[in-house]
């Protein structure tokens, strides 16, 4: 991906020999989808550990916690 900027100042040193300039140009073009397809071509990492929110460690062997335990009073307007 670093080589497109360069590929593209190339071609504009060489703008006068037309061919040259419009290879640049032209590897330049395909190169962020080639960039791409390599970073994503791995295989997927598979978790040891999966990680899932509960109310407790295993099987809820823990007490469930709240903030404030006692009534609230409503007031009717």
């Amino acid at each position: 991906m670093s080589a497109r900027i360069p590929c593209l100042l190339l071609a504009g040193v060489f703008y006068q020999t037309w061919w040259l300039a419009l290879a640049f140009v032209a590897l330049s073009v395909p190169l962020p989808w080639i960039a791409v397809l390599i970073a994503n071509d791995r295989s997927p990492v598979k978790a040891e550990h999966v990680n899932r929110f509960g109310h407790g460690l295993k099987g809820g062997d823990l007490p469930h916690r709240e903030l404030e335990s006692r009534d609230h009073p409503i007031i009717e307007g």
